[in-house]
């Protein structure tokens, strides 16, 4: 059996109870955490992440975490400016769905599906540019270019969130709506394929609107805030992440 094989049917032994759990790992959430959020307790998380570890064939729960994330397969992109500048409802991102991390998540269509590396700054700061990290994922821009990666910490990353979520809240109210969370989905050959075909420029995007409320908006009021956005996203930029030239501000 070829090791990509063998790893894909170790993957597949995994319990949805289990993914959910890995997934968590990256957040990075402690067993207590989890056990919180998911309503049992911390040993029951354990297990869990035992069993996964042990299906596996890895010592550290963060591994498996790892082997599980590359499994569920992303594409990186870096949107257009005019997403980043505030530009109306046209402005076409290059991004999709990532498996969604938290209570009452949701199983989407895996076909088609990419996970979001996070919408990239365009700006650049007047810093010396680091190298690119090899063990970082690729990141795309629109026209499938490579474009250099460097892999962050957890204050880091979070600082790119809040300014990448900033950048895309055009109206400045503090939250996504419908129209600008709809920005997310791509209108070209990465859209969800399981969507209508994409709208003509300029036109609003329903279907798109729909499914990243639905996975963002985990309090179901309407709009998405910057922690809602930032949970969801942390994970992968953890494991993908940010552009090399992109420095966390002062």
């Amino acid at each position: 059996m070829e090791p990509d094989e063998r790893k894909n049917v170790m993957l597949a032994r995994l319990t949805e109870s289990e993914k959910e759990c890995l997934r968590r790992r990256l957040l990075p959430q402690t067993a207590k955490e989890m056990a919180l959020d998911l309503g049992i307790s911390p040993h029951a998380v354990e297990k869990r992440l035992k069993m996964a570890r042990a299906k596996l064939g890895v010592s550290s729960s963060l591994d498996a975490a790892r082997l599980l994330a590359a499994s569920e397969g992303y594409q990186p992109l870096v949107p257009h400016a005019s997403d980043l500048s505030g530009g109306g409802a046209s402005g076409e991102a290059g991004a999709v769905a990532v498996p969604q991390v938290g209570a009452g998540a949701r199983t989407l269509p895996t076909q088609g599906l990419f996970m979001i590396t996070i919408l990239a700054l365009l700006a650049s700061v007047a810093q010396d540019v680091p190298a690119a990290d090899p063990s970082a994922s690729p990141m795309f821009d629109e026209k499938g270019r490579t474009v250099a990666a460097r892999k962050v910490g957890s204050d880091e990353a979070d600082a790119y969130l809040r300014e990448s979520f900033a950048s895309m809240d055009t109206d400045h109210s503090g939250y996504f709506d419908a129209v600008e969370v709809g920005k997310l989905e791509p209108r070209d050959r990465h859209r969800d394929t399981s969507l209508p075909p994409a709208p003509p420029p300029g036109a609003r995007d329903p279907a798109g609107e729909r499914k990243w409320m639905d996975l963002l908006d985990h309090n179901r009021d309407g709009r998405v805030s910057s922690e809602e956005y930032r949970q969801y996203m942390l994970p992968w930029t953890l494991l993908s992440g940010v552009p090399a030239d992109w420095h966390k501000r002062d």
